[in-house]
């Protein structure tokens, strides 16, 4: 997004520097209720839509990132032909379940075309990696520390794969956690933490510094004590 001419956005990103991603006009008042900074500026936000990086932070390490990736996994590439349209919106849709069923009823027909079973078979083995990959993130799960976000991670997987044992998994962990009273802890410290975050805009000196106090506060709460919520805190307030 950017608060420039058209034409400069034009000359400067797309002809010159050959960017291929989108970009908007956008009016200044837009830009600034974004707090940007700096030109350009990247955000950095993971496969569960939490955001790792803002512009104050720049762009994160490429190791980082590569950690990051390795939950990402876009609609696997599907031919241009109309014959799959159907499979192509499930996909848009993230209909796994459909997907699922849709694929086992077209790969049990015996006159399949030759071609358009391979093109199902990678579909379906691509839809195998990526339950297995939940499974994985689920496991993951349990490890912790920051049980707030993985709770938010197994709600998620409990209801974008419902119909698949992971979903149940996702759903008797989250339950398993509510039932920890320490771990329930951490999900309630973690969750205040996030609001208290979201309150306000740290690149207004006045909300900086209000920002500051509150997680000072949050920091020397007893209902917080020795949580990881905590040890974010303190290095929210360090930086």
């Amino acid at each position: 997004m950017s608060s420039e001419p058209e034409s400069k956005i034009q000359s400067v990103f797309i002809d010159q520097l050959g960017a291929k991603y989108p970009y908007v006009s956008v009016a200044k008042s837009v830009v600034q209720s974004y707090g940007i900074k700096f030109y350009p500026s990247i955000y950095c936000v993971d496969a569960d839509g939490n955001v790792h990086s803002v512009p104050d932070d720049r762009m994160p390490a490429e190791s980082a990132i590569e950690k990051l990736l390795k939950n990402v996994s876009l609609a696997p590439k599907l031919p241009a032909e109309s014959q799959y349209a159907p499979l192509r919106k499930m996909w848009d849709k993230k209909q796994h379940l459909k997907i699922r069923d849709y694929l086992a009823k077209m790969l049990a027909q015996d006159n399949l075309d030759a071609d358009m079973r391979k093109v199902f078979e990678g579909q379906q083995e691509a839809l195998n990696k990526r339950v297995a990959r939940q499974v994985k993130r689920v496991k993951q799960s349990a490890d912790g520390p920051d049980y707030y976000r993985a709770s938010q991670k197994l709600e998620k997987i409990s209801k974008d794969w419902k119909g698949f044992d992971v979903s149940v998994k996702a759903a008797a962990m989250l339950k398993n956690f509510k039932s920890d009273p320490k771990i329930k802890k951490e999900m309630r410290s973690g969750q205040a933490l996030a609001k208290l975050l979201g309150k306000y805009d740290p690149s207004k000196v006045s909300q900086r510094k209000k920002l500051a106090e509150a997680l000072y506060k949050f920091t020397k709460a007893k209902k917080h004590a020795g949580t990881y919520a905590v040890e974010q805190a303190r290095k929210k307030l360090g930086s």
